[in-house]
């Protein structure tokens, strides 16, 4: 990361829309051969001052970096920028999520329209693997060579926990690899490597990829016996001849998980779709005058989810909106709910105006979205089949009535 020069500054802001091509990306961030480093990285830092692009709208000064920057000409719609002005967050998984959800709320109440949200999915995309493969000739790919003090630590815990280790204990296992890669994300954090932001921004996991590149396979359920097998194999040392049998059984474990398991998310969905396609919306407008209702408290996450539901305040039933729903924060509210409809169709009231706006009015099939969901994890077996520990207190899980 570097500070980039009033000449530099004066191009990266000059660029338009439609300069963004891979051509220019190629340009800007590609190694040339008999180069060690690219013209910008994208950490590359300036100061955005107001006036030097019309578009953006600066109260104060904002220390931004060239990847932001073109970020927000290329992929960020008109819309979006005339609402929230520039977006100088971190293009994390996190913080794409936000701008993301910014988006979609934006379309649902009409302040943006679809082909704007498209676009930021397409033109996100396509800038995102096409920086990336221009940025991979300098990347310092010692960020996977590893480290010999974590290395060190590695035998000495394996030594110590011998036994417990044969044994399979889940328990020793999990905090050998939280000691292990807190060690080794405090080193290369230390070091700079710019590599690590393929970590950092959460786009790679470095639970499971530096974990078994560089340190050690981890913990492994046997597909048969069920047992736990502990690997201290990793990629770039090579597996050992103790540890390949413990790899044979995950190539069949993942060519399992992904060719036939997937049955398992395809059944549950046509179960659910069976059971719930019955779940149809009455006409826009309708209200079955029911004066149930589901009382809770209301909190700051659960506000993000009840956003255009009705409640009943007084007797009258009315209509929780951006505008108003903080309002209700930490307050008790009585939610018209589809258990409590009493007409044939869940009326418009109890189900709320979401699902009108989305167009969907056979609401009960889109809960086939969480048996997709386990369709998906047992896709992702394919490439990550270690075992995630998890220390649970089921204290936190009781509540006093």
């Amino acid at each position: 990361m570097r500070d980039i020069t009033k000449e530099e500054k004066s191009e990266i802001i000059s660029l338009t829309i439609k300069d963004i091509t891979s051509k220019k990306l190629k340009d800007l961030f590609a190694v040339r051969p008999g180069q060690d480093h690219p013209r910008f990285e994208p950490n590359d830092k300036f100061v955005l001052m107001n006036g030097d692009n019309p578009n953006f709208k600066l109260s104060t000064p904002v220390q931004t970096t060239v990847g932001r920057y073109i970020f927000n000409v290329f992929v960020l719609p008109e819309p979006f920028i005339k609402k929230f002005g520039y977006s100088n967050a971190v293009m994390s998984v996190d913080g794409i999520d936000d701008i993301q959800n910014k988006l979609a709320d934006m379309v649902l109440h009409d302040e943006c329209a679809t082909d704007d949200y498209i676009h930021f999915l397409n033109y996100g995309e396509w800038l995102g693997m096409n920086t990336a493969f221009f940025m991979l000739p300098s990347m310092d790919y010692k960020i996977n060579h590893p480290i010999p003090e974590v290395i060190k630590r590695r035998d000495e815990l394996f030594d110590k926990y011998k036994k417990e280790l044969a044994e399979g204990d889940p328990n020793v296992v999990a905090a050998i690899e939280k000691d292990l890669l807190d060690m080794a994300k405090k080193d290369l954090k230390k070091s700079g490597n710019p590599s690590f932001d393929f970590f950092d921004s959460g786009e790679f996991k470095f639970g499971n990829n530096y974990k078994k590149s560089s340190i050690m396979g981890g913990a492994f359920l046997h597909p048969s016996t069920k047992k736990i097998m502990v690997s201290k194999s990793n990629y770039m040392d090579g597996i050992t001849a103790e540890d390949y049998p413990i790899y044979t059984q995950l190539t069949v474990a993942g060519a399992y998980s992904r060719g036939v398991a997937t049955q398992d998310g395809g059944y549950e969905t046509k179960k659910i779709n069976a059971s719930m396609q019955n779940v149809v919306l009455d006409e826009a407008g309708t209200d079955c005058g029911t004066t149930m209702g589901v009382e809770l408290v209301l909190t700051a996450p659960m506000s993000k989810l009840l956003d255009n539901r009705y409640i009943i305040e007084n007797g009258t039933t009315k209509l929780l909106t951006k505008s108003n729903i903080k309002s209700y924060i930490g307050k008790k509210i009585k939610l018209r709910s589809p258990l409590y409809c009493k007409n044939p169709r869940c009326c418009n009231k109890c189900a709320g105006e979401l699902y009108y706006k989305l167009d969907i009015p056979n609401a009960g099939l889109i809960t086939s979205a969480f048996s997709g969901k386990l369709m998906n994890l047992s896709m992702k077996t394919m490439h990550d089949a270690s075992l995630k520990f998890k220390h649970i207190q089921v204290e936190d899980y009781i509540k006093e009535r």
